[in-house]
């Protein structure tokens, strides 16, 4: 099952996004556990530059473990999110195909 996990950057946002170093191992860490996500990136102001939070959808199986992985990534541990919310999401539609 899915599970969509979306974030507005604290106000520290600015500051740790342009640490390379923990943003080189937010990367690394997503790619660690590739298999489990569905989709993943920024949230971005209107004119597309600007990232503002972030989205997250995992398929695992519980809503705990679900955080678990979320809560394992550097970007997270350091500060970088603020207003996590978290809700089961049931494909319609993905990647341009109805899901059964």
């Amino acid at each position: 099952m899915a599970w969509m996990i979306t974030a507005r950057d604290s106000a520290d946002g600015v500051r740790l996004r342009q640490d390379r170093v923990l943003m080189d191992a937010h990367w690394a860490y997503e790619q660690s556990i590739k298999d489990k996500i569905l989709c993943a990136g920024s949230l971005r102001t209107d004119d597309g530059k600007t990232p503002i939070g972030s989205l997250l959808v995992l398929d695992v199986s519980t809503r705990e473990e679900a955080m678990v992985l979320y809560e394992a990534d550097p970007a997270t541990r350091a500060g970088l999110r603020q207003d996590v919310n978290v809700v089961r999401w049931n494909k319609a539609i993905f990647a341009y195909e109805v899901c059964d």
